[in-house]
């Protein structure tokens, strides 16, 4: 299976980064993929609500959507997805994989979240908890999931 993170901002952090690329190599070991596709972060403006604000996000967003391909299985990240445990991770990745899906895509938007497009476009919302934590600790937490999901 291809996992692919496509996601705005970049890694820091040389123990996030370097965590990363472990899980990368773990994945490959197993005889799966795992690439990271980073996209710039937009200086956010002042006084940014309601329809500027989803503008802002589809402004800075609309890279990636771009690369977004239509057989593609797309999870969005977002507080508002469902919660799941591992085993039933693993097993919406194998029904994937067994309707005919190739690359299974995780969209991690910027500090602001993710433009509805891409929310919309999503086969499954998924949130790993109510709390907001740092980018650079859910990119690693999401890239520990995928060594568990994919062997």
């Amino acid at each position: 299976m291809k996992f692919q993170i496509m996601c705005i901002g970049r890694i820091k952090d040389a123990y996030f980064r370097d965590r990363i690329e472990e899980c990368r190599e773990q994945v490959r070991r197993m005889g799966s993929q795992l690439e990271i596709a980073e996209y710039p972060d937009q200086r956010i403006p002042d006084q940014l609500s309601g329809q500027a604000k989803e503008r802002f996000l589809e402004k800075e967003c609309a890279r990636l959507m771009e690369r977004i391909q239509t057989q593609d299985c797309v999870v969005a990240l977002c507080v508002e997805g469902k919660e799941m445990t591992t085993a039933q991770h693993r097993q919406y990745v194998r029904e994937a994989a067994q309707n005919g899906k190739q690359r299974i895509v995780y969209v991690i938007g910027g500090s602001l979240g993710l433009p509805e497009a891409i929310k919309k476009r999503a086969d499954v919302k998924l949130s790993f908890s109510r709390m907001t934590f740092p980018h650079q600790m859910m990119r690693m937490v999401l890239c520990e999931e995928i060594v568990r999901i994919a062997g």
